[in-house]
């Protein structure tokens, strides 16, 4: 059973009272176990999204989705959402950059790895997720820098390079092995006589969708969903009779004074030296080698912000739970928020504006506190803005929206709010009352 706010007063009495017990009633509502099972089904689930339309085929990751920016009413309407993620917000054209409620750009912003833009950025595949390393053990990779000097490292975080080649994140071509069994296709650990290093490096086909690089650095590529994997070829591992010896790449260059950094040994370049001796190249896991492991997973799901996306659904998720007592206070707990962080925005005061009459929560609250009618929203927009202007003058000192940063003016704006809100739902107030309720009588 899910949480439910604990709301017995009506009006700005009963604002008050939420206000002093909020964090006591967000913390139970957020460790709800209803609460809880989403948003572990989301951190569980949103990384395997990789387009739009699986997002919204999703039901329980689109209620997350929606909810954390306040849209939870709009699942229903999952082409118009498509389309919202799918333009993403690059494009000026871009449908979240034309609506008035900047939830949706909000939205398409934070989940912006669907965008169409950003599959077409997918499309020249780089695999670096596929390619993100670890050398678990002993062991250094073998690469050749752009000038042909071959290095090492154990700095495995590789891609795919234009050419198709496995390079590092600096671009340098990583050696493999040249096997005839493996020329064959075979997995024979026999005889490694006839391997040897060779600097041309591993080639991913254009055609390859999909590769996957197991901890003996075995580099597979699929070409079909379900297909059998093709070997492309095999990571080497090099090592030495005293690594400690080996020169850092490019030292010969580099500042050795007072202040030079340490060197970060799992990270930078290597050349042998006289004293670090020859290197001994072998198969990973063989001959006293370490092998690979997945390193840190860099496509773009895995940067998003879960914990964000999760904050944010908790607040709005608690503010509908308090709307379904009372709308009214929902309205209150949304403006409360949204000001606070539309007054640090750095657009212009006009906009600020706009933005307030673009959002359907804050202009209620707005054109309650200052008295208009429904009909006023029908007005030219720019006779809108000078009201509002006039209003908030006239109400608060200033006609800025970003006097609502103080704490007490938002609190005089929901004061407002709630009163005339209640005095609108027959409350039983006479003029007289309102008027000195108002007035803080």
């Amino acid at each position: 059973m899910s949480f439910q706010p604990v709301l017995p007063l009506t009006g700005y009495a009963g604002w008050r009272f939420l206000e002093r017990t909020m964090e006591r009633q967000q913390e139970a509502f957020n460790k709800s176990p209803a609460t809880q099972k989403e948003l572990d089904y989301f951190a569980d689930n949103i990384g395997k999204v990789k387009s739009a339309d699986e997002l919204v085929s999703d039901y329980r990751l689109l209620k997350v989705a929606l909810g954390a920016f306040g849209l939870q009413d709009e699942i229903g309407n999952k082409y118009f959402i498509k389309k919202v993620l799918t333009d993403g917000v690059e494009d000026k054209g871009a449908l979240a950059n034309k609506l008035a409620d900047k939830s949706y750009y909000k939205l398409a912003e934070a989940f912006r790895f669907v965008s169409s833009g950003a599959a077409a950025a997918t499309v020249e595949k780089d695999f670096a997720n596929e390619l993100s390393l670890k050398i678990e053990g002993a062991g250094y990779l073998a690469v050749t820098t752009p000038t042909g000097e071959v290095a090492y490292t154990r700095n495995v975080g590789l891609k795919r390079a234009e050419d198709g080649h496995i390079v590092t994140a600096e671009g340098y071509t990583v050696a493999s092995i040249a096997d005839t069994s493996l020329l064959r296709g075979s997995d024979d650990e026999g005889d490694t006589n006839n391997e040897k290093i060779v600097f041309s490096g591993i080639t991913i086909p254009d055609l390859a969708q999909s590769i996957s690089v197991n901890d003996k650095g075995q580099v597979y590529g699929y070409f079909e969903d379900g297909g059998q994997g093709l070997l492309l070829g095999r990571l080497a591992l090099s090592s030495f009779a005293d690594d400690e010896s080996l020169a850092v790449l490019g030292a010969d260059q580099m500042d050795e004074g007072a202040d030079a950094k340490p060197v970060d040994r799992e990270t930078a370049y290597f050349v042998a030296t006289e004293e670090s001796g020859e290197p001994i190249s072998g198969r990973p896991l063989q001959d006293g080698f370490g092998g690979f492991v997945r390193g840190e997973a860099v496509e773009a799901q895995e940067v998003f912000d879960t914990e964000m996306i999760a904050a944010a659904f908790l607040t709005r998720s608690f503010e509908v739970a308090v709307g379904e007592q009372d709308d009214s206070m929902r309205l209150a707990l949304n403006i409360d928020r949204e000001l606070a962080m539309l007054t640090a925005d750095n657009m212009s005061e006009d906009a600020k504006w706009f933005s307030i009459m673009g959002s359907e929560p804050m202009r209620a609250v707005f054109d309650t506190a200052f008295g208009l009618p429904s009909s006023f929203a029908s007005l030219d927009l720019d006779r809108q803005l000078d009201v509002y202007k006039t209003k908030a003058r006239a109400m608060f000192g200033e006609t800025s929206v970003v006097q609502f940063a103080d704490d007490a003016i938002r609190d005089k704006l929901i004061k407002l709010y709630m009163i005339r809100s209640e005095a609108n739902t027959g409350a039983g107030y006479s003029s007289g009352q309102i008027a000195l309720r108002l007035l803080g009588g």
